[in-house]
């Protein structure tokens, strides 16, 4: 297991293109490992300040992720929304973790959802033109 710093550098970034719009990314992907959080799907939406995430890193880092042992998914979706927050420092960010199989026979369905933004940004017409979950 790699070292944050270590692991927060598989995050590859590029200049954003376009820094003078708001516009949101969208990201899905199926991660894997600790038994207890994955399978789950991994949505990643964000409107981009100066940087874009390289979606071609995300392979090698999920598979760092799935070295991780985590005591729940809320652990797990934490971990994960503090390294794009940190690595991609976007204007807003909203990450939701959505694990495929059943908890025990009661809980069917579990899933976690995390939103963060820049204190001064506001676009509340873009987010609310966002298909929701």
């Amino acid at each position: 297991m790699l070292e944050i710093f270590e692991r927060r550098n598989l995050l590859q970034t590029e200049a954003n293109p376009g820094i003078q719009f708001d516009y949101v990314v969208t990201l899905q992907s199926e991660l894997h490992g600790a038994k207890n959080v994955f399978p789950a799907q991994l949505s990643l939406r964000y409107v981009p300040d100066r940087l874009l995430l390289k979606s071609d890193c995300l392979a090698t880092y999920f598979q760092e992720i799935g070295t991780i042992t985590f005591d729940n998914l809320e652990q797990a979706a934490v971990l994960l929304m503090e390294d794009f927050n940190n690595e991609l420092v976007p204007r807003w960010i909203n990450m939701r973790l959505n694990k495929y199989t059943a908890d025990n026979d009661t809980v069917h369905h579990h899933e976690a959802t995390l939103e963060d933004r820049q204190p001064r940004w506001h676009n509340t017409r873009l987010l609310e033109r966002l298909e929701r979950y």
